[in-house]
């Protein structure tokens, strides 16, 4: 278990969208959180890119775009 203390004005925030989403805090907090561990794992692959690494064929890449297109949403491909 994890608690965290926010800013008046972020757990306000946190609270509405919390319930626009239908979600508990903690059901949406989860989300959020997840989302970003995502993001900084995909940042860290363009990094990896920029920096020379070899990166994932085209064919694969294209496979995963239109998937992603259809609503098939996957984690990037590596």
């Amino acid at each position: 278990m994890l608690t965290i203390a926010l800013p008046d004005t972020l757990e306000t925030a946190v609270t509405a969208a919390a319930h626009r989403s239908g979600l508990s805090i903690s059901d949406y907090l989860t989300a959020v959180c997840a989302e970003a561990l995502t993001l900084e794992v995909d940042r860290a692959r363009v990094d990896s890119y920029l920096s020379g690494t070899l990166a994932i064929s085209h064919d694969r890449a294209r496979s995963w775009l239109t998937d992603l297109a259809a609503g098939s949403r996957t984690e990037c491909p590596r």
